[in-house]
């Protein structure tokens, strides 16, 4: 479902103080000020933060508040517009509207153009989360006229989004595209990148829906390079997933898993437990349309342990039922029923048609793998009578509002997220709560020493343990104090060596040998976690890697060859760079191969992570049969990446136990 990216960019050009004033702080200055201006300031700076965090008795600081500013006819119409959207952030809409009118009142338009076009805004906001969708896009085409007569571009510009919303909303996706279209033009016209990201998102995700998935994708990669600058790990991890999910509706599978794991890499990133789940939930969607049922089920039960940390309960409803499922499709009729009991418990307290469409979906396809016709009829004729039920024109703007539930209040945090990142580039804090803010941070370091001795103390012990160990292989080690070890059918290993590097060594110094080694095994380190590969181990001069584990993906071949490439590049630079500083070169040698392995952690004080078979032995003879600045694959990887790379067949080698083997160089992309 579509995620409106437009509260970030209202916050942006309206906050004037930072969310994180310590309300504490502001409560024993307004105790200690007299009736005027100051303390005004104070209530307006207090009602800002609690519209976004509202206390449980906002009357007890609204009222003094309302009362002083029109007592001293100064700041009523800032004191009402934040009264408004702290029962609005509420839910209490009517309470909202009434103080946003009493705002309006306080505005003409002619003479307050930008105040006139902010409440209107706000007010159209109070009847969307309503769903009196007609009410709020009467406000927000206000608001739009006003900023397109006064050509004030960036508020027209979130007009503009503030209408696709709604028509959103409605299931009109034609007509927000659109608003969207056009909210693009302004950015484009401002140069401002991180609205062009946000329009360019939104018109996507009108295009997916529109069944239009090749432009979709198109605009999703149009605002990448903005969000990576910013950092926005939140919104790339969305943007990779979605991209992942329109290459999926034009059945381009392995398209759509390597933009999964580049979303999960973000969400990572951003420690978004609900991204990460729900990067593994889309994995568990490619894999369950291309019906490879085993996969589909690890994924979804890795999604459901993310989903689990955040109590996620839509979420962890909707994957218990695809989980049940999947079993279903494996034969596994005890374990199906064990996830469609776990959907149904967490479905119970949320009234979701879609929720109990899917799990019904599940229940009739269990009965008719235990033989029960009469009960999967029953289940099947209530699947489908409540399926159809959801695209009824009725009810299609109630199922869309429930739906974009979880979604609003998660864009809103990540609004607030966003918006603080911001701030602490951005603000001048004044000087009149410059000694609040002193004091909060003194408090602040008081607290975090106390509370956080323990909490700092794990954190590092994680961090370490991920230093040497795959994030699933750690996290299996947390649970169970040990870790099984795991047989993966096809994995690309890649070794590297350097050539003459006896020789080399004895004309360096220790110093210049360990750091010359630091330097390039260094980058070969960003390079691989780039490509999605894990590093296993170095030993002296060598480096070995390997993609498809410890989580299994079909780009495995491709994503090492990819890395290789760029390592390749490095190494030329590199060496050019220290032959103009006449001093010693490495020449690397690169090999590769394609096949199945164990993996798993050996030793017991100090752990390592380690694969084992012919295929790392195979790749280290392609490795040692490579020349220096080459790439040397194997056959079999070579059938595997093709279609992508030129390649150069230069004969066999003989293998133990395995006969003569295909090599070749690969000399570029294709």
């Amino acid at each position: 479902m579509k995620k409106i990216l437009i509260i970030v960019l209202v916050l942006y050009t309206y906050v004037s103080y930072s969310q994180n004033t310590e309300i504490d702080s502001l409560l024993v200055e307004l105790d200690r000020s007299k009736e005027d201006t100051n303390k005004l300031k104070l209530y307006k700076n207090l009602l800002f933060i609690f519209s976004f965090n509202p206390p449980k008795q906002p009357d007890l600081y609204v009222l003094p508040a309302i009362h002083l500013s029109e007592r001293l006819n100064h700041d009523v119409f800032e004191i009402k517009l934040h009264a408004g959207s702290i029962y609005w952030k509420m839910g209490l809409w009517d309470t909202a509207l009434m103080y946003h009118f009493k705002a309006l009142k306080l505005v003409d338009e002619k003479n307050n153009p930008k105040k006139f076009a902010i409440i209107n805004i706000h007010l159209g906001q109070d009847y969307a989360d309503q769903g009196n969708y007609s009410e709020a896009l009467k406000y927000f085409e206000k608001a739009r006229d006003i900023n397109q007569r006064m050509h004030y571009e960036i508020a027209l510009a979130e007009s503009y989004l503030f209408i696709s919303w709604v028509f959103q909303h409605q299931g009109n996706y034609i007509e927000s595209s659109k608003s969207n279209m056009a909210a693009l033009k302004c950015y484009e016209m401002l140069q401002d990148d991180y609205g062009i990201a946000i329009a360019s998102s939104n018109l996507a995700q009108d295009y997916m829906m529109l069944d239009r998935n090749n432009e979709a994708i198109l605009y999703f990669k149009k605002g990448l390079p903005a969000l990576e600058r910013e950092k926005d790990y939140v919104n790339l991890s969305s943007h990779h997933r979605n991209i992942a999910r329109a290459n999926m509706n034009l059945k381009k599978n392995d398209e759509a898993l390597n933009h999964v794991q580049k979303s999960f890499y973000y969400a990572r990133l951003s420690n978004d437990k609900v991204s990460m789940g729900e990067g593994q939930s889309m994995q568990a969607d490619i894999y369950t349309n291309s019906n490879n049922y085993q996969e589909a089920v690890m994924s979804s039960k890795s999604a459901i342990e993310y989903f689990r940390e955040v109590n996620a309960r839509y979420l962890l409803a909707k994957e218990y039922s695809r989980l049940g499922i999947c079993y279903v499709r494996l034969g596994k009729p005890e374990l199906a029923k064990a996830s469609l009991d776990s959907a149904a418990h967490y479905s119970k307290t949320l009234d979701s048609p879609a929720l109990l469409s899917n799990y019904l979906n599940g229940v009739q396809l269990y009965d008719s793998l235990q033989g029960n016709w009469k009960g999967a009829y029953l289940n099947y004729y209530k699947y489908v009578r409540i399926r159809d039920s959801i695209y009824n024109a009725d009810n299609t703007n109630k199922l869309l509002q429930y739906q974009n539930q979880y979604e609003s209040d998660k864009k809103e945090a990540q609004a607030r997220v966003i918006q603080e990142k911001k701030d602490i580039f951005q603000r001048t804090i004044r000087n009149s709560i410059a000694a609040i803010l002193a004091g909060t941070l003194i408090f602040l370091v008081v607290v975090y020493r106390q509370r956080n001795k323990i909490s700092k103390a794990r954190r590092r012990s994680d961090e370490l343990l991920l230093n040497i160990l795959p994030d699933e292989v750690a996290e299996e080690l947390k649970i169970k104090g040990s870790a099984d070890a795991k047989h993966f059918d096809e994995v690309t290993v890649m070794f590297t060596d350097f050539k003459g590097f006896t020789q080399i060594s004895e004309k360096l110094t220790p110093s210049e040998l360990v750091a010359e080694i630091d330097t390039c095994f260094k980058a070969f380190d960003q390079i691989i976690t780039k490509h999605n590969i894990e590093k296993i181990k170095t030993i002296g001069d060598a480096y070995m890697c390997a993609g498809g584990l410890p989580v299994s993906n079909l780009t495995h071949a491709e994503n090492v060859v990819y890395a290789a490439l760029e390592i390749q590049k490095y190494m030329l630079e590199h060496l050019n760079e220290r032959n103009r500083e006449g001093k010693e070169i490495f020449e690397i040698r690169i090999g590769i191969h394609t096949g199945p392995v164990v993996a798993g952690i050996v030793g017991v004080k100090k752990f390592a992570y380690d694969i084992w078979g012919d295929t790392v032995n195979i790749a280290s003879r392609m490795e040692s049969s490579s020349e220096a600045g080459k790439i040397n694959i194997s056959g079999r990887t070579y059938e595997l990446v093709k279609d992508k790379f030129r390649c150069r067949y230069r004969g066999k080698i003989q293998a133990k136990n395995k006969g003569e083997i295909d090599m070749y160089f690969v000399e570029g992309t294709i």
